[in-house]
């Protein structure tokens, strides 16, 4: 078991087991929609309200792994990863998240409309299914371009909640999301997080007051050079401690999510 499995699971275990308990059967059921191909509505009472650690892959940890309602499960992943989640949405109950980020089925812009509203009616029904089972929901923005306005059905107006995932050579398509996000909730104030993409995302959502997530395998591998180099680094009769100059797994972890919208609205109060 690895440092980063070992900081997770320390953690479930020191938290209280939340008043909800997930029952592990989901029955077939059908939600109401406000568009012509009957996809499900989403519940704006149980959009995700804040974004906390961790913030995980499905797929990448134990089917057993329990959250214990704590952070958000995301698919950024490959499809095949989680194509399951839609015959089987109590998968995704196994894990018992507070959030969930919708189920990224791939859209992409050569695929056909009929296909397309397929992957956008799987998505939401699936993410209204948690809701029910009080798990909220950030609405997933990373379509190709095609998809933009038909990702929005099932959305209400004033939406508030919304993840996509950032791409260093593609700025102008997060650009874009992030308008799109502002203009659907009407006014209201957003909670935009962004998965991955590197310093160039990140600096947008710096710039931006949105909130940057590192993905964990990114944590995983840095966490990993950083002890290959303190067991090769040699020193000459000098007592010099690394501990004390270079971030820990643990350190890592505790920085995996950094919310940008709370530091610009402190900076301008100091203001």
């Amino acid at each position: 078991m690895n440092e980063i499995t070992e900081i997770h699971e320390s953690r479930m275990v020191e938290r209280e087991k939340p008043a909800f308990e997930p029952e592990l059967f989901i029955p077939d059921e059908i939600y109401p929609s406000d568009n012509d191909f009957e996809i499900p509505t989403l519940r704006e009472d149980m959009q995700a309200r804040t974004c906390g650690l961790p913030f995980l892959a499905f797929g990448e940890q134990k089917r057993t792994y329990q959250m214990n309602g704590t952070g958000t499960l995301h698919f950024y992943v490959d499809d095949y990863r989680f194509n399951a989640v839609y015959e089987h949405p109590e998968k995704i109950l196994q894990h018992n998240p507070m959030n969930i980020v919708e189920p990224n089925f791939s859209l992409f812009n050569e695929m056909p409309i009929a296909f397309g509203i397929q992957c956008v009616y799987k998505k939401r029904l699936v993410a209204r299914s948690m809701q029910e089972r009080g798990i909220r929901v950030f609405v997933d923005l990373n379509v190709a371009s095609k998809w933009y306005r038909l990702n929005m059905m099932g959305v209400p107006h004033g939406w508030t909640a919304w993840c996509t995932r950032g791409y260093a050579d593609r700025l102008q398509y997060l650009q874009f999301e992030h308008e799109l996000a502002k203009s659907w909730a009407d006014g209201n104030k957003i909670t935009f997080v962004v998965y991955g993409g590197g310093q160039t995302i990140r600096k947008y959502c710096k710039d931006n007051g949105l909130i940057y997530v590192t993905p964990m395998v990114t944590i995983k591998k840095k966490a990993k050079a950083l002890e290959g180099i303190k067991d090769t680094v040699a020193f000459f009769g000098q007592e010099i401690s690394l501990e004390a100059q270079l971030p820990t797994a643990q350190d890592l972890f505790d920085r995996q999510i950094e919310d940008f919208s709370v530091k610009k609205i402190e900076n301008s109060t100091n203001i």
